[in-house]
């Protein structure tokens, strides 16, 4: 796949199931999110896990 191909099949998901993920599949996504580069790796991150519904209403603009 060139970048042209995946620039036109890339979208942004803004509906979620409210299911929950096991804890070892949000290790990894966060391990994942640990171990991705940053801007010459001086990029503080901030990951936020909000689980419940009263946490989301909290987060929702």
């Amino acid at each position: 796949m060139d970048f042209i191909e995946l620039a036109k099949s890339r979208y942004s998901c803004k509906k979620f199931d409210a299911r929950q993920i096991s804890k070892e599949q949000l290790d990894s996504i966060l391990e994942a999110g640990r171990l991705a580069p940053t801007a010459k790796n001086l990029q503080e991150q901030h990951v936020y896990v909000v689980q419940s519904a009263e946490g989301i209403g909290k987060i929702c603009l």
